[in-house]
């Protein structure tokens, strides 16, 4: 498995998923693709509503690097990063039908570790070559 280092930027969410989708085709991770695209698209959603404030002018910029088994993800967006974030170990089952919240919590169980560092989500996957 070659090593793969690269970054995109986009704004707004139009376009967010065909971009996920070809990081993971360009990554050969296709069997890694419902946990990848889980972690992106919250990560994504997340930096755009609470980071950028729905400001679609605002951009996101998506960081991988595939080394050997480790992807390694940031997703950066434009806030001040002022915002204490944390990501939760567990939630209730009361929180697991709200509206917000569950999106951190996943990308924590869909990944071997996540930290919020002022406005960049650090996130590492293990993954083998297929």
């Amino acid at each position: 498995m070659e090593t793969v280092q690269k970054e995109v930027m986009f704004c707004g969410l139009g376009n967010h998923q065909v971009i996920i989708e070809d990081i993971i085709q360009e990554l050969e991770l296709e069997p890694y693709a419902f946990d990848i695209r889980l972690i992106l698209m919250e990560a994504v959603t997340n930096a755009y509503y609470h980071g950028n404030l729905s400001d679609c002018t605002k951009p996101i910029t998506i960081r991988y690097l595939l080394c050997g088994g480790l992807l390694n993800l940031q997703v950066e967006d434009s806030g001040d990063g002022e915002r204490n974030l944390l990501i939760p170990q567990e939630i209730g089952d009361g929180e697991m039908l709200e509206d917000g919240g569950r999106g951190l919590y996943l990308i924590r169980c869909f990944s071997d570790s996540v930290e919020m560092i002022r406005n960049t989500m650090f996130i590492s996957k293990n993954v083998c070559a297929h």
